[in-house]
């Protein structure tokens, strides 16, 4: 566990954060990419337009994870001020933005966004995975202190010298299981996205529960470990799971009243 993979390279610190991260949405371009093509149907020229929104998309992902975390805080303690990031908050604001830019800039396109967004999931769950293998060498995002199961992380981490759960390490560990089971069986074909958003809903509202680190609040009902429940993400957590059960719902029953020969296909 090292926050930097060199010491120094040409002059700058490589946080393995950012080279995490960076292998992670790489990954999840090359992947969308190429099933946009060979799976899809999409021209190179048409795929790459796709590409550019969601790479648009990556960095309004960014803006809203910092917007999500400061107006938490500013609810909780009443200073709006960006410093940490929330990945829900920053899914909400990207996709939000990719299905913006689909809708005003690639028209043609529009009726086919439930589809791209099916695409577009195994390449979230693909750069999520490698930016919790990247927290878990920044020390961020730990879970709650355990002698028998923690890890210690070096000194001058954020989850300081005490040994608590690898939290980072799990989440890591079930978004890439996630990625393989949506990407391999057809039990998830056409539904990817509302399986994703049910699944990482109802993880992630658990694993809150072994999260160490400051969780935040908005309207808390009781404390576990000096955090106050439900924590923001979870509250988001349960909102991406009504969504992801609606679809779900909506797609069974479109489904069901579908000509049986629409079906097969």
């Amino acid at each position: 566990m090292y926050p930097f993979l060199w010491e120094e390279v040409l002059g700058y610190n490589v946080a393995m954060y950012d080279l995490l991260t960076a292998i992670g949405v790489f990954g999840m371009l090359m992947y969308v990419g190429n099933r946009l093509e060979k799976n899809d149907g999409y021209t190179r020229k048409e795929a790459n337009k796709i590409l550019v929104f969601i790479v648009i998309g990556l960095g309004s992902a960014l803006l809203f994870s910092a917007l999500f975390d400061a107006t938490f805080h500013w609810i909780e303690d009443g200073e709006f001020e960006f410093g940490s990031i929330t990945f829900i908050g920053g899914l909400i604001g990207g996709v939000a933005m990719f299905t913006l830019l689909m809708r005003f800039f690639y028209r043609s396109e529009w009726k086919n966004i439930g589809s791209l967004l099916n695409t577009v999931t195994v390449g979230i769950l693909i750069a999520h995975g490698f930016g919790r293998l990247g927290c878990f060498c920044a020390g961020c995002c730990y879970g709650i202190p355990s002698e028998t199961f923690g890890l210690v992380f070096p000194h001058g981490h954020s989850a300081g010298t005490g040994a608590v759960l690898p939290t980072q390490l799990y989440e890591s560990a079930f978004l890439f299981l996630s990625a393989y089971a949506i990407h391999t069986y057809k039990l998830f074909k056409g539904r990817e996205f509302a399986s994703y958003l049910t699944a990482y809903g109802v993880f992630r509202f658990l694993l809150e529960f072994l999260r160490g680190d400051d969780r935040g609040t908005i309207v808390g009902l009781f404390t576990l470990h000096g955090n106050i429940y439900p924590s923001p993400s979870q509250y988001l957590s349960l909102a991406m799971v009504a969504i992801g059960v609606h679809l779900l719902v909506r797609l069974a029953k479109d489904a069901g009243t579908a000509p049986h020969n629409e079906v097969a296909a």
